[in-house]
């Protein structure tokens, strides 16, 4: 038996950012082999995204970014696709950064939903992730029938030149129990 979902659960979204930034970008992500289980998840950084998921476990997942980390992991894609260099955007405030985080995230949540289904057979369904530039860190919180003792993760990640982002994880207590047949 597990007794929390949130750590085991986390491993698969960050093999899932981890797969997803190589397929899409070519780059190799570095994974802190330290997890941190915070009080809440925030929406922080220079670039912010969200997405809930709802079905057989449910939570939220957040992708907070630095400036730097955003335009390396979006011009690495966006070159993979064959977009010229000169057309590669500069500055994470601009509306290419923003929309294309988004797609990479959407594809990270899609991914981690898959991993979880194969390995447990459990299913959640996710809404299109929303991306937001950030100024002033803005908390997130799950609502469910149980709102007390909710799991958080904060899983740190970089980009192959040290620029860091993060996973934040939110989710409803559960525990797993293997169903041996």
């Amino acid at each position: 038996m597990q007794e929390s979902s949130v750590i085991e659960f986390s491993t698969y979204f960050s093999k899932a950012t981890q797969q997803t930034i190589k397929s899409a970008t070519g780059m190799k992500i570095n994974i802190s082999s330290t997890y941190q289980k915070v009080p809440n998840i925030m929406i922080a950084g220079d670039i912010g995204s969200f997405v809930s998921f709802k079905g057989d476990y449910n939570g939220i997942l957040i992708m907070n970014f630095s400036g730097d980390a955003a335009v390396e992991i979006v011009s690495a894609y966006l070159k993979l696709m064959g977009m010229p260099d000169g057309d590669i955007p500069k500055n994470h405030t601009s509306d290419d950064v923003r929309n294309n985080i988004g797609e990479v995230v959407n594809q990270i949540i899609g991914k981690s939903r898959h991993l979880i289904q194969e390995r447990y057979d459990l299913a959640a369904k996710a809404n299109i992730p929303a991306v937001v530039p950030i100024s002033t860190p803005i908390g997130l919180t799950l609502e469910t029938a149980q709102t007390e003792g909710q799991e958080c993760v904060r899983i740190s990640m970089s980009t192959p030149s040290s620029k860091r982002f993060y996973i934040e994880l939110s989710m409803e207590p559960t525990k797993l129990v293997e169903i041996k047949s």
